[in-house]
């Protein structure tokens, strides 16, 4: 089945946390009615100062947004929070809406078990899945462990709705201090206990389709947290077709040589990020394609381009980006497109505060119409500065 999903990012300059809230939720309000649409999840990018702090104000945004719910008459949205800090604001948000017309085929759903909510949206020819920000009960616990526990969360939600695990087509990784490595004997990277728990977790189903598009980034606080959109189909008009770049090794074949850590014990080697490079969800007529393009940074190959800078990591980000969602590579992989498909938003993950002005230079070099937030986070691999994620839209 197809569905039409409107990107939005909004951005408001620095002040009282619970005011920049209510200031983003007014131009939400004012976006909703003249497009005519209803927010079915938003992403916040905060800067708590703790895993405390990140807490509050998690409770705080899904409360004012709740009120402003009760006031309109919305079903309430799914709430993520991401701690990372914006660049370019004080606080920024990414809504995703669906037109007013649709808003009646959401189901709500809880388990209160897993204390998680998530949306569906089903007909005769599929169901699409989407949940909000799953976190653990305690954002203290070690890294594997919360790594576990989230993704157990996730299974619990996809078999409430009968959906296999090769049914996510999208999943958001966020991972408190990415590239952390605790000082004790054995230790992982964060980066690795995750992609070993991920690891375990998938081996659960059979991948023929390829695995989801995926994003793995740090946060400076809120511990793990997975957030997903997953497709079931059952026309065969609709379709999730796995994108490759030939650019690129994909992430799931990278050699032992990149990976950081030890050996997993039951694998008995250093397990993979498993991720393709973009996922591809062709919808019936009328809804055309959208295209999830995962976390890209400066990789050729399976190597990072080092000791080039800013200018240049940004630019190759961009060119696999590009290559990516190409016609010919598009129609490479069995998908006829009468035009390059449009980019909608960019997610742009940068290493340091004077990276800003250099990588939105050309961002908006190569891609002027395109809407982007920017915000501070470690990425992946040590050397690399910036990672972009995006969302890329073709028409019929």
């Amino acid at each position: 089945m197809g569905l039409n999903l409107i990107y939005h990012i909004d951005k408001v300059w620095f002040r009282d946390f619970g005011e920049m809230v209510s200031e983003m939720l007014d131009k939400l309000t004012v976006t909703c009615e003249a497009e005519r649409i209803v927010p079915l999840r938003l992403v916040f990018f905060g800067n708590p100062d703790d895993n405390g702090q990140y807490v509050v104000h998690r409770a705080w945004l899904i409360s004012l947004i709740r009120e402003r719910c009760d006031r309109f008459g919305w079903r309430m949205p799914l709430v993520s929070y991401v701690a990372q800090k914006s660049l370019d604001s004080g606080l920024v948000m990414e809504s995703q809406s669906i037109p007013r017309e649709d808003s009646d085929l959401v189901r709500e759903h809880f388990l209160p078990e897993e204390n998680v909510r998530y949306f569906t949206i089903e007909n005769e020819e599929g169901k699409r899945l989407f949940t909000e920000g799953i976190l653990p009960a305690s954002l203290d616990a070690p890294i594997l462990d919360q790594s576990n526990e989230v993704l157990a969360k996730l299974g619990a939600v996809l078999d409430a709705e009968g959906m296999e695990i090769h049914t996510i087509v999208r999943q958001w990784n966020y991972i408190e201090r990415i590239t952390h490595v605790p000082d004790y004997e054995g230790a992982n990277q964060h980066y690795q206990d995750f992609n070993d728990a991920r690891s375990h977790f998938y081996a659960r189903t059979e991948w023929q389709g390829g695995y989801p598009a995926a994003t793995g980034i740090g946060t400076a606080h809120g511990g793990i947290m997975v957030e997903v959109d997953a497709a079931l189909f059952r026309s065969w008009r609709c379709a999730v077709v796995a994108l490759d770049n030939e650019l690129q090794v994909a992430a799931h074949g990278y050699s032992q040589n990149v990976l950081v850590g030890v050996a997993d014990k039951i694998f008995r080697h250093k397990t993979t990020p498993k991720f393709e490079r973009a996922k591809a969800v062709v919808g019936t007529h009328g809804a055309g394609m959208q295209v999830y393009i995962s976390g890209t940074a400066a990789i050729r190959g399976e190597d990072s381009l080092t000791g080039v800078g800013i200018e240049r990591q940004t630019v190759t980000t961009l060119e696999n980006i590009e290559y990516l969602v190409s016609r010919p590579n598009l129609r490479k992989h069995g998908i006829k497109v009468e035009k390059t498909p449009e980019i909608r938003i960019f997610r742009v993950y940068l290493k340091s505060e004077n990276l800003l002005e250099p990588a939105r230079t050309i961002v908006e070099q190569f891609f002027p119409a395109v809407q982007a937030l920017y915000v501070l986070t470690d990425v992946c691999r040590d050397e690399l500065l910036i990672e972009i994620e995006g969302v890329a839209v073709a028409a019929d």
